[in-house]
């Protein structure tokens, strides 16, 4: 199970990017935005890098103008941390992951004056980007973002007041091979602490389960998320591993 989520993570990270081997290492670009976190490397099962092989893993970041970042399932690959630390890579995060199986979701209320919908169009679109950016700290949604956002088959919400005011949203990312990953849960910080980040959660889930996921799994950001996570039904399974390597 553990290889098929990470064969799915990184099927789930090429679509849309530019995709670049670099030894046992398949690393993939957003040409649109240097975040880190959409900016990443997943090593090869039973990965053990040489010098040469990390020396080129950082070549294909930093000739992008990107920052090294690898983001996996540390089991899948013991000898890659070790490594890439030795060559200065830095543990910046290792979060649970969590997985809801079929039958294993717990209904959550939704907070009343709130309704969750498919965006419609791009008004709606941009309101999702734009509570997410809010949430996460980033600067406002631009162009490249709303265009990203209207193509695919993920599944999306859209969490909104009965007046239209934007709250939050995420995605059930597209089904394949019966796994789908819940990803950017976000919630306007005016609208915390009501229960709507369960309730945009338990609404994907479930969706995902209906598209035809056998398994639906997230990586909580820390301990307050991994609690909201838990009352809609999932569990810990494994942890996923984030290194980064700052360049001047």
């Amino acid at each position: 199970m553990t290889q098929r989520i990470q064969d799915y993570m990184l099927a789930s990270a090429s679509r849309g990017r530019e995709v670049v081997q670099a030894g046992p290492f398949t690393v993939t670009i957003s040409a649109h935005d240097p975040l880190v976190y959409i900016n990443y490397a997943i090593p090869a099962a039973g990965a053990d890098p040489t010098p040469d092989d990390i020396a080129a893993l950082e070549a294909a970041f930093t000739s992008r103008s990107r920052t090294p970042r690898l983001e996996y399932l540390p089991g899948l690959a013991p000898l890659v941390e070790p490594a890439l630390v030795a060559a200065g890579f830095t543990v910046t995060d290792r979060l649970p992951l969590m997985e809801c199986p079929p039958g294993a979701d717990i209904d959550q209320p939704l907070p009343d004056g709130i309704e969750l919908v498919t965006p419609a169009g791009d008004d709606d679109l941009l309101g999702l980007l734009s509570a997410q950016h809010e949430a996460f700290g980033e600067p406002p949604p631009s162009e490249e973002h709303l265009a990203k956002a209207r193509g695919g088959d993920n599944i999306q919400v859209f969490a909104r007041t009965f007046d239209g005011e934007p709250v939050g949203g995420g995605a059930a990312i597209a089904v394949k091979d019966g796994i789908s990953e819940v990803a950017g849960i976000a919630v306007r910080p005016t609208f915390e602490r009501r229960g709507i980040g369960g309730a945009i959660t338990l609404h994907l889930t479930r969706a995902a389960h209906a598209a035809g996921a056998g398994l639906v799994y997230l990586t909580p950001a820390g301990d307050a998320q991994e609690r909201v996570y838990a009352r809609v039904g999932y569990r810990r399974t494994d942890s996923v591993l984030f290194l980064t390597k700052e360049t001047s």
